[in-house]
C-alpha cells in the first residue's frame, strides 16, 4: 500500500466542509485531547477554543490541571490529537420505511491534529482571560476573571498549565444517513423526534437537510 494514510478514515460522502467543521468545534468545544509520550498514551477532557474569529484561524487554546500527569506532555512542544464529539444516536432498522437494513449510528465529530505550544509566565494570564471570555460568550454571559481577587488569581495560576495548538489538520465527520432515500431519512428523523436520544432534535434537523 502506497501513499499517505488518511487519518481519520472518513468516506468522502461523510466528510464535512471547512465551515461546518469549524461550526462543530464552536458548538461542542469540550474536546478529548490525546498525547503519547514516554511510552504511554494519555487523554483528558477540556474545552478548546479557536484563538480568533477569523475563518482561517489556525490555532486553538486550552488548559489542564498541573496535577494531571498529562500536563507533562502539554508543557513541551509535541503532537496532539483532539476529538470533539457532536450529537450522536443509534438508528434501529425498524425506522426505515422502504427497506430494513442493519442497525447503525449517526453522528458528528471533529478530529484536530496539531503541534503543542506551551504557554506560561506573563502570557498565562492573558490566555486564561481569553478562555473565560470565549466560554462566557457561548452562554451570553459577562463574567470576567478580574471579578475575583488578585490573590485568588495568583493562587490559581500555578495550579494549571496552558497551551496553544497550531492546527495541522482539521477533519469534520457528519454521518447522517446520506446514503438513504428521502423517505428513509424522514422515517429516522420522525423516530428520533419521538425518542429519547439526547441529540435527537439536532440530528432530526440534519437528516432533513442531508442530500
Amino acid at each position: 500500500m502506497t501513499g499517505k494514510i488518511q487519518r481519520p478514515y472518513v468516506p468522502p460522502l461523510y466528510r464535512a466542509g471547512d465551515a461546518e467543521t469549524r461550526d462543530l468545534v464552536r458548538a461542542y468545544p469540550l474536546a478529548t485531547i490525546m498525547t503519547s509520550r514516554r511510552g504511554t498514551m494519555d487523554a483528558t477532557q477540556t474545552p478548546l477554543f479557536f484563538e480568533s474569529d477569523a475563518d482561517d484561524c489556525s490555532t486553538v487554546i486550552g488548559h489542564i490541571a498541573r496535577i494531571n500527569p498529562q500536563a507533562e506532555d502539554v508543557m513541551e512542544p509535541g503532537p496532539m490529537l483532539a476529538v470533539f464529539n457532536g450529537p450522536s444516536a443509534y438508528v434501529s432498522p425498524e425506522w426505515y420505511v422502504e427497506d430494513e437494513d442493519v442497525p447503525t449510528w449517526i453522528y458528528q465529530a471533529v478530529h484536530l491534529r496539531g503541534e503543542i505550544e506551551p504557554v506560561g509566565g506573563a502570557d498565562m494570564r492573558s490566555l486564561m482571560e481569553d478562555i473565560v471570555r470565549l466560554s462566557e460568550r457561548r452562554i451570553g454571559g459577562t463574567w470576567r476573571l478580574d471579578r475575583i481577587s488578585e490573590a485568588d488569581i495568583a493562587r490559581m495560576m500555578p495550579r494549571i498549565v496552558g497551551f496553544r495548538v497550531h492546527i495541522e489538520t482539521l477533519t469534520g465527520i457528519s454521518k447522517v444517513e446520506q446514503t438513504r432515500s428521502v423517505r428513509n431519512r424522514n422515517g429516522v428523523a420522525g423516530a428520533l423526534e419521538r425518542g429519547r436520544e439526547i441529540g435527537r432534535d439536532v440530528l432530526a434537523g440534519l437528516l432533513s437537510k442531508s442530500v
